[in-house]
């Protein structure tokens, strides 16, 4: 059931646009990793850098956002963490310099909710006190007027800013993105945001932010005894870089795939260097870092842009859009079947890439120039990369698989988990095994995926009659060799 991982194709460094392709091939040569990594985790950065402030319109009655979710998918020792720090660095060195900038506006205001904190709580004992007399010093109409200063200085009042989270749970993170103008990054070097998206905190699965963050669709909760949230145009930039394994265990969650967060993510999965690394390199050209660190800081200063700007297409442009589109639409009930939601998001995903190749070329100017089909074609390239790597990732997580091998991948999984004592000579009834696998009701629609690990050499089964009288059990015997087998790959 394990497919060997084949050599998939590597990232079409030629369609990047001149500004940032120098620096992502200098990265990735320094630190002996793989371009495609470095490429993705830039494409994503900028779109950090300019979601909310730009928006692509592909045709009338449809626009794009322009911020991405990206995986990169790599074993442990591929320099997944450096990298990342490495090319996110700029953002944390924005951020600083800012929230230096603003802290004197910020204290002050913070001064300013304490005074009116108190005003409001002085006028209110004393117009409760004098209620019945006609002589009090203060008006209903002086508190109300406190309490809505008080109101704008905490909705309104300069905030601290905050661009990235990572270990964040998605109440936090709506509180956060309030704050931030609806706005955030998630990046990591670990898929721990998986395991809170499906409950870690809270025991339920909580994706509805995740799921309207891609689009920047309204978000407005509602909590007993609690103060709700209201987002009006929320946007998330995701960057994460995960162990295979990671990918294998979001199979396990089914409303990941069933309400279409898994989709939503361009997925790289870079052929590995390891082995084949050298030691002695070349820094990054300390210009060719000024330049990105330039550009990261510029971009994210066009937050003085009060409302988003729509990035047209030229008429070529628009022409080869249809053109992409319509191939895509085809393949859809095609070879693209097995995994039809994520394909359907390529094109918008594509002209997001589009857009952002844009902004880098032309920065501030980016709207009052077209799109150019160049630009889009070099977009095109990089969509049919994420489109091979991202067939692969969904073979990873086993849901282009045929659901009896679902189902056997299911039930290995849970075996595993039930406990870590150990595993040389492991066995469990079938009637313990439901009640580990939650998603199937009777033991008679376990039998296809307990099948498919008898055929595969994983389990097998034996029917035993305890020492001591009594019922006939089926008991299922695990090969140690599996379990050989996933120490190795974890090393």
């Amino acid at each position: 059931m394990v497919r060997t991982q084949k050599q998939l194709c590597e990232f079409p460094v030629d369609a990047l646009p001149d500004k940032i392709r120098p620096y992502i091939q200098a990265t990735a040569e320094s630190l002996q990793v793989s371009v495609d990594m470095v490429a993705t985790f830039v494409i994503a950065i900028i779109s950090l850098c300019v979601q909310g402030k730009y928006r692509i319109q592909v045709k009338p009655d449809w626009e794009e956002p322009v911020n991405l979710y990206a995986v990169v998918v790599m074993r442990p020792s591929e320099r997944k963490s450096p990298t990342l720090k490495m090319v996110s660095a700029p953002v944390f060195e924005y951020m600083e310099e800012e929230n230096e900038r603003r802290q004197p506006e910020i204290s002050e205001n913070e001064t300013k909710k304490k005074i009116l904190t108190g005003q409001i709580t002085n006028i209110s004992r004393k117009i409760a006190g004098s209620y019945k007399k006609k002589d009090s010093e203060y008006t209903m109409s002086d508190l109300l007027e406190c309490q809505e200063e008080l109101r704008k200085l905490e909705e309104e009042g300069l905030k601290e800013l905050k661009l990235i989270v990572d270990d964040v749970t998605p109440e936090a993170l709506v509180s956060t993105m309030k704050e931030n103008d609806d706005r955030i990054g998630i990046v990591s070097a670990e898929g721990g945001i998986f395991g809170t998206m499906a409950g870690r905190y809270n025991d339920h699965t909580n994706i509805d932010i995740f799921l309207k963050g891609y689009s920047g669709e309204y978000y407005s909760t509602a909590r007993i005894g609690r103060q709700g949230n209201t987002l009006k145009h929320p946007l998330i930039t995701i960057v994460l870089a995960v162990q295979p394994q990671v990918i294998c265990d979001i199979m396990d969650n089914k409303e990941f795939s069933g309400r279409g967060l898994l989709a939503r993510f361009l997925y790289s999965i870079p052929n590995s260097l390891v082995g084949s690394r050298k030691y002695r390199t070349e820094p990054v050209n300390k210009a060719l870092k000024e330049d990105y660190n330039n550009l990261i800081k510029d971009l994210f200063k066009t937050n003085e842009m009060d409302f988003e700007r729509t990035i047209h297409l030229s008429e070529e442009a628009d022409l080869q859009s249809e053109i992409y589109n319509q191939q895509i639409e085809r393949r859809l009930t095609d070879d693209l079947e097995q995994i039809e939601e994520w394909a359907g998001k390529l094109h918008g995903n594509t002209m997001r890439i589009a857009a952002i190749f844009h902004i880098v070329k032309y920065g501030w100017d980016a709207v009052n120039v077209p799109l150019e089909a160049e630009t889009l074609a070099g977009a095109i390239k990089v969509g049919q990369y994420y489109l091979e790597h991202s067939k692969a990732a969904f073979d990873m997580m086993g849901l282009s698989d045929p659901q009896d091998v679902k189902d056997a991948k299911y039930i290995i999984s849970r075996i595993e988990t039930r406990d870590k004592c150990d595993k040389r000579d492991k066995t469990i009834t079938k009637r313990d095994l439901l009640r580990l696998c939650r998603q199937f009701s009777t033991v008679e629609e376990m039998e296809p995926g307990l099948q498919v690990l008898v055929e595969h050499g994983y389990i097998a089964i034996k029917k035993e009659k305890p020492a001591r009288g009594g019922r006939v059990s089926e008991q299922i015997y695990i090969n140690p060799a599996y379990y050989q087998w996933k120490e190795e790959q974890r090393k």
